[in-house]
């Protein structure tokens, strides 16, 4: 038996990359799912890999950040599965690497649409499925926004839009039982592994602040962090910010 058994589960941007992860970790431990994406051949991808570790699955392709797709994906988890648990928001768009001067109004309006547009909207309608039953939100910020790296400007502003929505969320809801979180994870995804090959020393300089020197994992490192906070020893955690990236962030 899993911890997450009897429990459902949205995530976005769950195609690749720590989407994916997230997801097969949920799944791992018992969790309906249903995942969304824009890239249709990749979603269909995972929602194998879900199921073949035993998990139910169900997909939604579409762009995040709008509210159709929104009230698509709420509507089929309801469908499918009866209600919402779990609401993960990963999706995001960016330009990693645009220096700030460089950067185009509609760089920044890709960001916000697909990052805070699209986490506003999923909060707003998993809270009116959340609010009888409780439930767990967990929003993905970056330490590409905690600490300001250089080519991150549009990036760096939707995640910390994220986290100032995740805190507002979780001082209003918390009475009714959701808790609502932020992680802000470093791993070795697609996405990543192509910036790192494009700018190996930006990935040399990053492992070497790290007090874990290594890249981490989508499923084992980033995911299991989310299944804690979406499971039941997370009930007295909220409004928090986890800096899930190998101690390259040490707070006092």
């Amino acid at each position: 038996m899993g911890v997450l058994d009897g429990k459902t589960a949205i995530v976005t941007g769950a195609a690749q990359g720590i989407g994916r992860g997230i997801a097969l970790a949920l799944a791992k431990e018992g969790a309906s799912l249903v995942i969304v994406d824009l890239l249709e051949t990749e979603l269909n991808a995972s929602a194998e890999a879900l199921r073949s570790v035993g998990a139910a699955a169900a997909t939604i392709v579409g762009d995040v950040g709008t509210q159709d797709v929104v009230d698509e994906t709420v509507n089929r988890a309801k469908t499918e599965f009866g209600h919402v648990d779990i609401l993960v928001n990963n999706a995001q768009s960016s330009r990693p690497g645009l220096a700030f001067i460089d950067h185009q109004d509609r760089d920044l309006e890709m960001c916000l649409h697909s990052g805070v547009w699209a986490t506003f909207r999923f909060m707003r309608a998993c809270f009116h499925e959340m609010q009888e039953r409780g439930g767990r939100i967990v929003n993905l910020g970056s330490p590409a926004a905690t600490h300001g790296w250089s080519g991150f400007a549009g990036y760096a502003t939707a995640k910390e839009a994220i986290r100032g929505l995740t805190k507002v969320g979780a001082t209003e809801w918390g009475p009714y039982g959701i808790t609502v979180n932020c992680i802000c994870p470093s791993a070795a995804t697609e996405g990543a592994l192509a910036y790192y090959s494009a700018h190996p020393d930006f990935h040399d300089a990053l492992i070497a602040g790290q007090a874990i020197r290594r890249d981490g994992h989508p499923e084992t490192d980033i995911g299991r962090v989310v299944v804690f906070l979406a499971g039941p020893d997370a009930g007295f955690i909220t409004g928090m910010t986890l800096m899930v990236n190998g101690g390259a962030t040490v707070y006092p």
